[in-house]
């Protein structure tokens, strides 16, 4: 009996030692302040990401109805042709300048004479040069550094 009411004793003391370092971990200040700080810091976080995705998804906005804008400005104002060159001449009422890259004749991939700049508010010739047979039509496409092209149907009399 004696040793059960020892045992019973110090499981008391167990308990209640238990209680108290319950009560002083709940009670104390030391591991609230970091916790603190990492809650905030997460915070922080979010709404910065949030900020700055809003941002970049804007600014993709602007620079794509940009490069609508520009691809929709260029423009043919007119056409020769001979039997070994289609020159056209390419008008630009964007506001940047843009570059005739490559041609097309008939969904094939034709020769330029040179790479043409075309600055904003001018009209520049482009020469496609090439083998043309009187009588014969052909679907020109002239594409853009922008990713536009022009687009135009010439038959050769």
């Amino acid at each position: 009996m004696l040793e059960e009411a020892k045992l019973g004793e110090a499981a008391a003391r167990q308990k209640n030692t238990a209680r108290r370092r319950l009560k002083s971990l709940l009670t104390t200040k030391k591991g609230t302040s970091p916790g603190i700080v990492a809650l905030l810091l997460i915070l922080v976080i979010f709404v910065a990401g949030f900020f700055f995705y809003n941002n970049i998804t804007a600014w993709v906005g602007v620079m794509q109805n940009s490069v609508q804008e520009q691809m929709e400005t260029l423009f043919l104002r007119s056409f020769s042709m001979n039997n070994t060159c289609i020159t056209s001449f390419i008008g630009n009422n964007g506001i940047l300048s843009a570059s005739i890259m490559n041609a097309y004749i008939n969904d094939q991939i034709a020769d330029l004479k040179q790479s043409v700049e075309i600055e904003k508010g001018s009209v520049e010739p482009v020469y496609v040069l090439g083998t043309f047979s009187k009588g014969s039509a052909y679907a020109v496409e002239l594409v853009c550094n922008l990713g536009g092209s022009v687009q135009f149907d010439v038959t050769y009399t």
